[in-house]
């Protein structure tokens, strides 16, 4: 992983934020995220700080990533519960995946993990209104020591009038409208 880290580089992310079409709110999350780079290195984990990110904490899930093996969620903020009925805290993120979409679900984690940046949307259901299409936004951060997994942050675009509307978990949880993974080398 360290070759992967070295080959990384802080104005190239900043250009690649700066391309991206994406909402306000995953734009300023990426805005912290580049703030927090040293140098040319990923963000370090120690640098996932809440305060960092307070303005966006609801929406935000945080994952263990260990590339090709495992992704766990270490932290989900406050609207993940309520909306998908469960709290997400430990869970398995790979096991919530649809069976047909795991292999995937761990490829798209383990590349971000490794020094990328990804961007989904989902269409989900509502309850209430018009259905809603979710963004998502993912980006990585260097893992505090060998051995140890990285972190990848997620944050969600969860609109307020959307809150607790969600008619179906399986469509906020599952295979994404699309995907998209751009790498930072």
């Amino acid at each position: 992983m360290q070759g992967v880290m070295s080959v990384l580089n802080k104005t190239r992310a900043a250009e690649t934020v700066s391309t991206l079409d994406i909402e306000s709110s995953n734009r300023a999350v990426a805005d912290v995220w580049l703030s927090l780079w040293t140098a040319d290195a990923l963000p370090a984990r120690d640098k996932l700080s809440p305060f960092n990110f307070k303005a966006f904490l609801p929406g935000i899930i945080v994952f263990d990533v260990v590339p090709n093996t495992s992704v766990t969620v270490r932290l989900a903020g406050t609207r993940f519960a309520p909306i998908l009925g469960a709290e997400l805290t430990g869970m398995d993120w790979l096991e919530s995946a649809p069976d047909g979409y795991r292999s995937e679900r761990l490829k798209i984690f383990s590349t971000i993990a490794e020094g990328a940046i990804g961007i989904g949307h989902r269409r989900i259901e509502m309850s209430l209104g018009d259905d809603f299409v979710s963004e998502e936004i993912l980006l990585p951060f260097a893992p505090c020591c060998a051995g140890a997994p990285s972190q990848v942050l997620a944050h969600v675009n969860w609109k307020s009038e959307h809150f607790l509307q969600v008619k179906s978990v399986e469509q906020a949880t599952g295979d994404p409208l699309d995907f998209k993974v751009v790498t930072l080398r």
